[in-house]
């Protein structure tokens, strides 16, 4: 959350890929407004677990510096997230969160939130609504768990965490960085710990009919592209096949 506007404040849920400050400086920002619009139920942040030590020591030296009394401070409501781990959301129990590792210049994670639901075993499609009840009476556990990837964000990270991580591709949404557009700036993107337009296209021609999503989001172009620059580019670059599916975040 490196800024935060009004249309923010109502989110209850907010997730925190690493600590660079354009992702994390208005976390407090987002807590406090919630407080002074009088939101009674607090947010819940959710961060990389290698983060979150350092992120309550911060949250609270910001605190101090703003002339809060010690016996009044109070740390908002912080998961740690650790990779691998399905977690579910504190107010959408119908939703849960997958982080993973992504490469970039610093620790750094992505996420994946799946829509939860039980759906009736393939053996008992077709029974009739009494021999369902009957089945459960007996304690036949009729049902199986299904996680369907909703949305996936990759956060800030080197273009080959796509590929690292190419389920996100079976996700419905799938949100990724896209720093650098120009030939000759490939260095640059993997000194930095970003990606560049060539690797988006790369794992979309390695995939292939492999990618499941209805749309790819691609963010965070670097400031010194204009809104035409960026669409020329990624209209140039992307293959026929995608460029519907291709949302430029500008």
């Amino acid at each position: 959350m490196g800024e935060c506007p009004l249309t923010a404040t109502p989110l209850d849920h907010v997730f925190l890929t690493h600590a660079h400050g354009d992702h994390a400086r208005c976390l407090m920002r987002h807590h406090s407004l919630r407080k002074m619009m009088g939101v009674e139920r607090d947010s819940v942040y959710y961060m990389p677990e290698f983060i979150s030590e350092n992120a309550k020591a911060w949250i609270k030296a910001e605190a101090m510096f703003e002339g809060v009394a010690e016996t009044k401070f109070r740390y908002p409501e912080i998961e740690p997230v650790a990779a691998g781990e399905l977690q579910f959301l504190r107010y959408r129990k119908e939703l849960a969160l997958e982080a993973f590792e992504v490469k970039h210049s610093i620790p750094a994670m992505g996420g994946t939130i799946y829509f939860y639901k039980k759906k009736l075993k393939d053996e008992f499609l077709g029974k009739t609504p009494t021999e369902i009840i009957e089945l459960r009476k007996n304690g036949v556990e009729i049902t199986r768990e299904v996680y369907e990837p909703l949305v996936s964000f990759m956060g800030d990270c080197l273009g080959e965490s796509l590929l690292d991580n190419s389920r996100v591709f079976q996700s419905k949404v799938l949100i990724t960085e896209c720093t650098f557009l120009d030939d000759g700036e490939e260095a640059m993107s993997k000194k930095k710990g970003h990606s560049h337009l060539k690797d988006i296209v790369h794992a979309l021609n390695e995939l292939d009919d492999e990618i499941k999503c209805e749309k790819i989001i691609l963010s965070h172009f670097s400031m010194k592209y204009s809104e035409r620059h960026i669409r020329e580019a990624l209209d140039k670059a992307i293959p026929e096949k995608f460029k519907e599916r291709i949302v430029a975040f500008v």
